[in-house]
């Protein structure tokens, strides 16, 4: 995948001093303009959670096999019957696979058309490079290692030196899990380990960021065409009273 690191800026961008009435119908032409950017990136994350689906699937399999021989002295203390539930663990994962991605990312935060906002226009860039490895968007790649995370909670149980509540102070675990932005929040299984998107994965990201860096123009537009409607009906108010 080509990476992604454009120089971005929303333009100044001033309304005319024009009758509320006008602002008003500028208002509905720009939020008609917004409306295929948001069709569109709706569209998008769909094809995101389907490919990330398919994603995991391979990723549960792949990563289970990988522990397997990274700590083969807790693979041959296990019995066959052992390992056959484990595999039938992972399987069970696999084919629950959707339901997981779907739970995760059905949060509105992660998706800025869900919940049009001003923001930093570039959270949604893949940077990186041969040097320094790829950098996914944190605000998509923290989800994504959510929904891989749930692995770990097999891989614990069959006491493969892995964690995803909190440490068990028995000394060398690996934490798979997520420090919740709440205190309220209990701990999140977490992937926590290198992790390279599929290339189906990249490419929509990148879609992704082009169609929102064009509507957030757009929308930087509308809700300055807002504050100024505001200011207008306020004077005008003021001045009948």
């Amino acid at each position: 995948m080509q990476n992604v690191n454009s120089e971005y800026s929303v333009p100044d961008y001033e309304p005319d001093p024009s009758p509320v009435g006008d602002l008003d119908g500028l208002i509905r032409l720009r939020e008609q303009e917004l409306r295929p950017f948001i069709g569109r990136m709706e569209e998008l994350r769909l094809q995101f959670i389907n490919d990330l689906t398919d994603f995991a699937i391979r990723s549960y399999q792949e990563f289970a096999r990988q522990y397997v021989l990274k700590y083969p002295e807790v693979t041959l203390a296990l019995s066959k019957d052992e390992l056959a539930s484990m595999k039938a663990r992972v399987a069970v994962l696999q084919e629950n696979a959707s339901k997981v991605v779907r739970s995760v990312f059905s949060n509105a935060k992660i998706w800025w058309h869900l919940e049009p906002s001003l923001h930093d226009t570039s959270q949604y860039e893949l940077l990186g490079n041969s040097d320094v490895g790829n950098r996914f968007p944190e605000k998509v790649d923290k989800p994504v290692r959510r929904v891989l995370g749930e692995l770990g909670k097999v891989l614990e149980y069959f006491g493969y030196n892995v964690t995803t509540t909190v440490p068990q102070k028995k000394g060398g675990e690996e934490f798979w899990f997520s420090v919740p932005d709440s205190e309220l929040s209990a701990p999140e299984p977490y992937y926590p380990h290198l992790l390279v998107w599929s290339d189906e994965m990249q490419g929509i990201i990148q879609k992704y960021n082009t169609e929102y860096k064009k509507a957030y123009v757009i929308f930087v537009e509308i809700e300055k065409l807002k504050a100024e409607e505001k200011k207008q009906q306020a004077s005008q108010l003021w001045d009948s009273t």
